[in-house]
Formats: structure tokens, sequence, C-alpha cells
């Protein structure tokens, strides 16, 4: 007995679970990998033995209708059939299924609901139904994690060389997938776990709301102002983008406002003014609040004078401003000091000069200081602050244009500055003389 006779066979009972066990057991034998015209054969009389299956089902039950009102009886209960759906065989309507389906269910569920609409398609009309599947997550960008969307391209072949797809575009339709999976309310929880492998802070399912709100919502622009006041915030939602898998040159995620997406999006590059704007605007508020805290224990005591109060009062205003200020000059100096040579601004003669030079005037000034006489609790602290500003240049420079840039840092020559500044000065010397020579060695070969 051939397999189409057995399929046929199994049909004239009217059991369509029988037809498709015994199909699926046949595929084993008559793949169509193996030999196409087998398969193609055996799927027409797999289609030909489920129409005889649901023409026999439609059949009975109008027979059992008319049996019940020629005999009523109202003590026997009615049968009632199971109808088999039927096999979508529209390959747009096969699509939309997946689809709806992949939206909600996890990976294992939608592997089986592959499976088991796959035992009725054939080849050609797989690709179809593929082609039509990708066609829709393109255009429509529908919500899907991770892993539905690698069952699929699994399912489908879409990673296969013979179909020519660029990578580079299934990967952008991919992301738009999980960009919209991810702001789906139920799936929050991923999206905190992305933004803690992002930023390494944790996040609560609140913050995580308000977020995606600042994010998706339009808003006035003074209360984006407002929120980018708190340092928390305006470090937290470059890396909410982060985790959204966005970036500035990447297409907008759906469902998030341009403006809003464009106003947080700014925070992630650190070169950016609206870090100095802002920091400026949070150290003026730092500082102008001290100084009414401050003018309030000066006025409140009489003991101190006008003129003494006054000083207070504005070394007390400025501290956290001149000390934001102080540190926004070295973290420059640093990146320009530490940048590479393609990477860096200015002359490269200028670079290169700038710490001996700064080595010699420090030495210069220490020297003088001990010839006058100059000695101070504040002039030391001064000396060993400046020692210890210009060995961490010199250590971080010869680290990160170094041969490993991840090394651990050594911290000795630092102590070593604190405790004797004319050692820190030293140090600095011999570790630019070091960078100099690697890097001229690098500039013969």
């Amino acid at each position: 007995m051939s397999a189409g006779e057995e399929l046929l066979e199994l049909a004239e009972q009217g059991d369509a679970r029988a037809v498709k066990r015994a199909y699926a057991r046949l595929l084993r034998s008559n793949r169509p990998d193996d030999d196409p015209e087998a398969f193609q054969d055996l799927h027409a009389c797999y289609q030909h033995a489920l129409a005889r299956c649901r023409s026999g089902s439609d059949e009975q039950p109008h027979a059992l209708e008319t049996t019940h009102a020629e005999t009523p009886n109202p003590d026997v209960p009615r049968r009632v059939l199971s109808e088999t759906v039927p096999t979508v065989l529209d390959p747009d309507s096969a699509a939309r299924e997946i689809i709806l389906h992949a939206g909600t269910a996890s990976a294992s569920s939608l592997c089986m609901l592959l499976q088991e609409r796959a035992l009725g398609w054939s080849l050609q009309f797989r690709a179809e139904v593929g082609w039509a599947l990708l066609g829709h997550l393109h255009h429509e960008h529908p919500s899907l994690s991770e892993a539905n969307f690698n069952t699929l391209m699994q399912a489908f072949d879409w990673d296969d060389i013979a179909l020519d797809l660029d990578p580079l575009w299934l990967a952008a339709v991919a992301r738009r997938c999980r960009q919209a999976w991810r702001l789906l309310p139920a799936s929050r929880g991923a999206l905190r776990i992305d933004y803690e492998r992002c930023s390494e802070r944790y996040l609560s399912a609140q913050e995580t709301d308000e977020a995606v709100a600042r994010l998706s919502e339009p808003r006035p622009r003074w209360r984006n102002r407002l929120d980018a006041s708190i340092p928390t915030r305006s470090r937290d939602m470059p890396y909410m983008l982060a985790a959204l898998e966005y970036w500035p040159v990447e297409e907008l995620p759906p469902g998030l406002d341009p403006v809003q997406v464009g106003f947080w999006a700014r925070f992630g590059d650190p070169s950016h003014r609206v870090h100095l704007i802002y920091g400026a605007w949070r150290c003026a508020i730092t500082g102008l609040f001290l100084g009414m805290v401050t003018a309030w224990g000066v006025y409140s005591s009489p003991a101190v004078s006008a003129s003494r109060g006054g000083l207070i009062i504005a070394a007390a205003t400025l501290l956290v401003p001149g000390g934001w200020l102080l540190w926004r000059g070295y973290s420059a100096l640093l990146r320009w000091q530490c940048a590479h040579e393609g990477d860096a601004r200015g002359p490269a003669w200028l670079r290169w000069a700038f710490l001996p030079t700064a080595a010699i005037v420090m030495g210069a000034a220490m020297w003088a200081q001990r010839a006058v006489g100059m000695d101070g609790l504040l002039l030391m602290a001064l000396d060993r602050a400046l020692a210890f500003g210009l060995a961490l240049i010199a250590l971080t420079r010869a680290r990160t244009r170094g041969p490993d840039p991840h090394a651990e840092p050594n911290g000795l020559p630092l102590v070593l500055s604190v405790i004797w500044p004319l050692a820190g000065i030293g140090v600095s010397l011999l570790f630019w003389a070091m960078d100099l020579r690697r890097n001229i060695g690098a500039a013969r070969r």
C-alpha cells in the first residue's frame, strides 16, 4: 500500500486526527529535501484526505439532525461533533495568525504552533508565508521578544545565505520588534534587566514606569529642564535609551515621543554642552543655598564683623561652583593629554611639551618657596595637590596609550607624590619619557 492510499483509507473512516498522525509519520520517509516529487504527491493526498474528512463530518451532523427531528427524545443527549479547523491557505492570513500568537506566547508555544501549521504546508506555501511574515514585521513592527524572533528566523530560514537577505537589515527589523516588546507594560521586567546591564544600577518598577513615561509622553520644556536638574534622572535616561537599543543615528523606537527622546539623548554624549549647562545650574543652586545658610549663621552671631562675615558668605557661596569648575577643567585637561594622536585637538608638540613644562614650573615654584622661606599649611597642601594632579595625568596617559589600556593602575606613585611632592614630579617625568619613547618607536615602525 502506498503512502497516498493509506491516507485515503484513513479518510474514509472520517478520522482527521488519524490522517494527521499518519501524515507526520510518512513525512519522515518522504522528506522534501530528499525526494520533492514524492513529497508533493504525499501532500496532495493529505489535502484530499482532509477534505474528505471535512465533507464526511459535515454530512454526519445533518443526518443526526434529521433522525432527531423524526424521533424526538428529550432524555437522549444530542451528540456534538468537534469540527476540525480548516487549514489556512492564504499566506497573508497565516502570517497574521503567527504574529498574533507570537506577540503573547512563549518561544516553546510558538515553536509548537509552527510545527503544527507546517504539517499542512507545502514548501512553496511555507516560503510565501515566510516572506509575508517578514513584510509585516518590517512595516508594522509588532512587539516580539528576542526568543520569538529567533524562533521565526529559524523556522523560515531567514538567515539562509540563499535568500540573499541583508543581515544588517534583518538585525534592524529584529531590533524594532524588540523595542516595541520592551515598551509593553508586561515586559517592563525585561527592560529593567537590560537597564541594569547597561548602568549596573538597580531600578525599581515605579522608576522604570516613570522613565518610560518621560520618553513616551509629550511634556512642556520647563518640566524637562526641571527633571534634568536632578542628577540621577539626567544620568538614568541615557541608560534607559541604551536599554531600548536606541542610538541617535538609528530610527526612533515605536511609541516614543521624538522631542522627548531628542532632549534626553543629549545627556548620553559626554562632550555635549548640556552637561556644562545643567552642571553649572546645579552648582549655582547649591552655592546659593549654602550662602543663605551661612548668611543666616553669620548674622545671627554678634562676634563676627561685617567685613569678615561677607568674606565667609562669599567663600561658602563660591565653594561648590569653584570646585566644580576646577574639576571640569582638570577633566578636560586629562582627556586632552590621554587622547591618541589621531583624536587629539591642537598641535602635537603642545601636548608633548605640556607635562614637562608644568613639572619644571612646579619644581621652580617649590624651590622659590623654600628660598624665600614661605612655609605654611595652605602652601604645603597646594604643592601636594598639584604634584598629585600631575602624577595622575602622567600615569593615566601612559596607561591609556600603552599596550594594555585596561590594566590595573598603580597607586604607589600617587601616594609618593602626596608624601614627597618632588618625588611625584620626578615620577611624572619618568612616565612621560616612557610614553614618548614608545610612541616614537611606533612611529618609526
